[in-house]
């Protein structure tokens, strides 16, 4: 999530790391197979995980930021109209057994998603630190999570110098890879609004540090947008569905979506009308692509949206976010 807008970046340079990644394109029907992650990045071998569980051609996505309260995630995931996909915010201060027991409880009643690094915290774990803290979370979660988040909002201009955020994502992309799991990566949409010309669009920042061999395996391609931060903007259904063209022409193995959308602050009674307005627009957009998952993943649900008995309005236009979403992409 973007929390705040820092100097500008440099944005030259070439990762020496991008060499020693295979270019030639995955075949989508194995890219989800790679060779086994060895024992010097962790240990933990394939042999010993279950084969995923299949998820959803389409997302309905929420994201927790807070699960200190489990037994309220659970219940909302019992009574939205269809699965979700929690996306669990993983602090880089806290460790795996912080969320052991949310994703232990949420496993059976919804999809997981494990957002290993947000932006916000991008500049606040080196790039050994990050390698370490990825092999952490596979080894406690493995078995879990559906779906891992090894970047997100990566070109947004707060993330720090451009060169390091993309070896920690590539360093995350070779370690879930490695035990055979999903990946997912989140830029940040920033057309029209973007923080001066050291802020690389979505699509620049992937052809300069997202190498061949990351853009042609990764299993999900998201785009965060926050409106706040772009002039109180709304692009159209048409201008979603084009730029989602050209990144699925970068990442053309991938299923593409919304990985964040939200306000910037828990919603309050002077912001419930924008928050229901933007949860009704997103979920419910008709983007008519093959490769479209949906997602949405809103920021705040845990402060928002439970416990799910006592928050109106925010609660039944979710409820109605999801049941437009599956009309929309049907």
């Amino acid at each position: 999530m973007r929390r705040a807008t820092v100097a500008a970046i440099a944005g030259a340079g070439v990762l020496s790391m991008m060499a020693g990644l295979a270019t030639s394109a995955c075949d989508p029907a194995t890219r989800d197979r790679p060779a086994l992650r060895t024992p010097a990045s962790g240990g933990l071998s394939v042999r010993h995980l279950p084969r995923a569980r299949p998820l959803p051609r389409v997302l309905y996505g929420v994201t927790a930021d807070d699960v200190t309260s489990p037994a309220e995630l659970v219940a909302g995931a019992r009574h939205l109209p269809d699965r979700p996909t929690t996306r669990i915010y993983f602090d880089v201060s806290e460790p795996p057994g912080h969320y052991a027991a949310a994703v232990r409880r949420l496993h059976p009643v919804s999809y997981l998603m494990g957002e290993l690094l947000d932006s916000s915290d991008e500049k606040r774990i080196s790039v050994a630190a990050y390698r370490q803290r990825v092999q952490a979370y596979l080894d406690a979660f493995g078995n879990e999570v559906d779906l891992w988040e090894i970047g997100n909002e990566v070109n947004g201009n707060w993330t720090g110098h451009y060169p390091t955020v993309a070896k920690k994502l590539i360093d995350a992309y070779r370690e879930v890879k490695g035990v055979r799991k999903r990946t997912a990566l989140t830029l940040y949409y920033n057309a029209g609004c973007g923080d001066g010309a050291a802020e690389l669009s979505p699509l620049t920042f992937s052809r300069r540090y997202v190498p061949p061999a990351v853009r042609n395996g990764l299993t999900y391609v998201f785009l965060s947008y926050y409106g706040e931060d772009c002039h109180g903007l709304r692009p159209t259904v048409r201008t979603w569905q084009d730029f989602f063209r050209k990144l699925h022409a970068l990442y053309p193995h991938a299923l593409v979506g919304f990985g964040e959308i939200g306000l910037s602050d828990p919603v309050t009674r002077h912001t419930s009308a924008a928050a229901r307005s933007l949860i009704s627009y997103y979920y419910g957009l008709r983007i008519r692509l093959p490769y479209y998952a949906g997602g949405y993943f809103w920021w705040y649900y845990a402060e928002d949206c439970l416990p799910y008995s006592s928050k109106e309005p925010l609660w039944p236009t979710l409820q109605a976010g999801f049941r437009a979403e599956a009309a929309s992409l049907r």
